[in-house]
């Protein structure tokens, strides 16, 4: 294979390789927002392994986030009666998801890990900062744990084990998938 002059590069990209430089600068453009500094440590391997939610637009990772607090908080969610509190979570979460969310009476018990939200304008605050403490649970201690807490607004990482906040994440992404 040639390869580009004055470099080891190849002439011609692999398939994918637009795609994986695409990924690799929209996860490294959210890292250096959070912390420039802390983003000086990582190297290309690292954002090649980095988990692709760390690459998504702001609103999508807003959503995403939320849904996984939900996840989180199902048995405390299940107990709210009232109106605010309920129409805060379906904004946030859309109608459908929290529907079948609460459907739902399988998983994890942690009303312990979850947030207290007495009042409506918390809702969506407080399901998206449980969802960054869980997405942060499933990275190991590294400097892209420490960079990704700093890009999600210094979240950090729920006291639980990593293989339990897979679990949660899986949860919520298979909800969601089951609503589109």
């Amino acid at each position: 294979m040639s390869t580009i002059a004055g470099t080891d590069r190849p002439a011609v990209e692999a398939p994918g390789a637009p795609e994986r430089r695409r990924r690799r600068a929209a996860i490294a453009r959210r890292l250096l927002a959070g912390s420039a500094q802390a983003a000086a440590a990582l190297d290309w391997d690292t954002l090649d392994r980095a988990p692709a939610w760390l690459g998504w637009s702001d609103d999508a990772l807003a959503i995403f986030q939320c849904r996984i607090g939900a996840v989180l908080c199902a048995p405390v969610l299940r107990l709210w009666i009232d109106g605010a509190r309920l129409g805060a979570a379906r904004d946030a979460l859309g109608e459908s998801f929290l529907h079948a969310l609460l459907a739902q009476h399988d998983g994890p018990s942690l009303r312990d890990a979850a947030p207290r939200v007495d009042a409506a304008e918390r809702v969506a605050p407080a399901l998206q900062a449980a969802g960054a403490s869980v997405l942060l649970a499933t990275l190991p201690e590294s400097p892209l744990r420490r960079c990704a807490g700093a890009a999600l607004g210094s979240a950090t990482p729920l006291a639980i084990a990593p293989e339990l906040a897979r679990e949660l994440v899986t949860r919520a992404a298979t909800l969601a998938e089951q609503m589109s």
